[in-house]
């Protein structure tokens, strides 16, 4: 679709509601937190109308909640100096928007183009001390609205917005005292950030003009790649594996680098691997990274196997944290990705990151569930393959951003389009 032309209805500072105590305010950056790229982490999800609450009464709701949920939240409010959070409480910034179009036509051809246009990305372009989440309330011709989230990638990831908006919501709702406060024990897992760590190469990102596709793969595609991508070493791969090496062979092949090996980066959530020293609501980035080479020519069924391996060396460095002290585990990890020679210069890198399992169907801010919802980052990096559920649970939605010269090769595989649909419509299943 052409893009969106969004008008601005109004722009304000939200602040938490109550002042953030002193002892509280400065909240030292890990290193992992220190070397993710400076971006936001974002999501976007979309409600039809609800005839019970009007536009007035949902945005400030919305505004009323949130100051509310940044008590708890309170970085989120602050800004970053050097290798802390100052929870300054300055405030995030909220927008209130218009588009002249209905949420059908939106969905009818969605492009990240448009979808960039429901965030309030500017403030940060013009703000050195950049805002550190941001929110536009977006409403549509007929009623229906988007909710654009961001919030910077220093203070979490994707696991880490998604915790936010839940709380956030059941805010809305006045049932925040079913959720956890948020964790933000940035240095449980690794230790502070004390200087500038920079990748070999990085400096070099951005100079070729991208481009972002979705490419839609309903249930019964994917249980057929799974059946495909099966060997007698990984007799029931995961979704997430069966995608992940179907794209990123078709990544490879379409790659113009003749110089250059092509290498996959994935950064695992440590949450759920490590429940004993690492809970859910934990904020910021535990993330463990890995390398995983790939020769021209390689089959689906071996970059399988070779995921299947990067599992298999990650349970194994964290199998016996059962009484380690986190000390022990972090030395173990970084270590790990010491040996990883993390180099644009070395590698061309393609990042996949998979958003499945992330609950933000589930949003309800007190006018029912989105109908649609999506994520990434902002602004968009090259070479980065996301992964969303589908409503349904079952199929996966994949957000793939490649140098232009590359997606042109990369969307004409027969490979790919016999399990991918490119760009289906969204069909609403109400109005």
């Amino acid at each position: 679709m052409d893009t969106v032309k969004v008008e601005t209805i109004c722009r304000e500072i939200i602040k938490p509601s109550t002042p953030t105590p002193n002892d509280i305010r400065t909240l030292q950056l890990s290193f992992m937190d220190q070397i993710v790229a400076p971006v936001y982490a974002v999501a976007f999800l979309f409600y039809t109308k609800d005839d019970l609450i009007s536009q007035e009464q949902t945005s400030q709701t919305l505004r009323t909640s949130l100051s509310k949920t940044l008590t708890k939240f309170h970085p989120f409010a602050g800004r970053v100096n050097g290798f802390t959070i100052d929870s300054s409480d300055e405030g995030a910034v909220f927008v209130d928007a218009r588009v002249q179009c209905t949420l059908s036509n939106f969905l009818r051809d969605p492009d990240m183009k448009s979808l960039q246009q429901l965030l309030p990305v500017e403030a940060a372009e013009t703000n050195s001390a950049w805002p550190l989440l941001l929110v536009q309330a977006t409403y549509f011709k007929c009623g229906g609205m988007a909710i654009g989230i961001g919030i910077c990638h220093k203070l979490g990831d994707a696991a880490a917005l998604s915790y936010f908006i839940q709380f956030w919501a059941a805010t809305a709702r006045g049932e925040s005292d079913s959720m956890a406060n948020p964790d933000f024990s940035f240095t449980k897992l690794y230790p502070p950030a004390n200087e500038v760590i920079k990748i070999a190469g990085e400096d070099q990102l951005g100079k070729r003009k991208i481009v972002t596709k979705r490419f839609v793969f309903v249930a019964s595609k994917i249980e057929e790649l799974k059946k495909k991508v099966a060997s007698d070493a990984v007799p029931r791969p995961t979704r997430v594996q069966s995608l992940t090496s179907l794209i990123w062979k078709n990544v490879v092949a379409a790659s113009t680098d003749t110089i250059r090996e092509k290498v996959l980066y994935q950064a695992n959530n440590l949450r759920s691997k490590i429940p004993t020293l690492l809970s859910e609501n934990l904020m910021g980035n535990p993330l463990y990274s890995t390398l995983t080479l790939n020769g021209k020519g390689m089959e689906s069924v071996e970059i399988v196997k070779e995921l299947q391996k990067r599992n298999e060396e990650l349970s194994h460095l964290i199998q016996h944290e059962e009484g380690s002290s986190g000390l022990t585990i972090s030395s173990k990890l970084l270590g790990a990705m010491a040996d990883t020679k993390f180099s644009y210069e070395l590698y061309d890198m393609h990042v996949v990151t998979s958003w499945c399992k992330i609950p933000l169907y589930k949003t309800c801010f007190g006018w029912g569930y989105p109908v649609w919802f999506t994520g990434n980052v902002s602004p968009i990096l090259e070479d980065v393959t996301v992964l969303i559920d589908c409503k349904d649970g079952q199929g996966v939605e994949a957000w793939v951003t490649l140098p232009q010269e590359e997606m042109l090769r990369f969307e004409k595989s027969t490979t790919l389009l016999y399990f991918a649909s490119p760009n289906p419509r969204y069909l609403l299943s109400k109005m």
